[in-house]
């Protein structure tokens, strides 16, 4: 199966057996963000999802993005090199789940895309208070963003 890759590269041919990754963008230091990767990685079949720290200097460097975009919420880029963030983000990453596949497909679709992004944010800014999850911050590390009146 080496053997095969390799010459396959050699050749030029693209590699298939591999799967593509998602990279998914998120606070390392942020209890929430882990929380949830725990929960979504064992659907994780396929082993398509690599989770990366955007407090790293080296990866927040390849994201189009803002510090202030990143802390608000999650992005992902798709194999294709795409970007998606908040909602469309985890549409994205559950149509790459093979379990939750299906409930990908279903928010994908027009009656939920409109009144997702709104419940990503009320997700979002009433995270800790979810039930089963973990305690807030200590840090302003991966506090979430304050709005200040105009």
């Amino acid at each position: 199966m080496l053997a095969h890759r390799i010459i396959g590269k050699m050749e030029g041919k693209e590699d298939v057996s591999l799967p593509a990754k998602f990279e998914i963008l998120t606070d390392g230091a942020c209890p929430f963000c882990q929380w949830t990767r725990a929960r979504i990685e064992p659907f994780d079949t396929a082993g398509r999802l690599h989770f990366l720290d955007y407090n790293d200097p080296d990866v927040a460097s390849q994201a189009p993005f803002t510090r202030a975009e990143l802390d608000r919420e999650m992005h992902v880029r798709a194999p294709d090199g795409s970007w998606s963030a908040g909602f469309a983000a985890w549409v994205v990453v559950l149509r790459a789940l093979p379990p939750l596949a299906w409930l990908g497909w279903l928010l994908g679709t027009p009656m939920f895309r409109h009144a997702g992004p709104k419940l990503y944010r009320w997700i979002a800014r009433n995270r800790y208070r979810l039930p089963g999850s973990p305690p807030p911050c200590r840090a302003d590390v991966c506090a979430p963003p304050t709005r200040h009146a105009p």
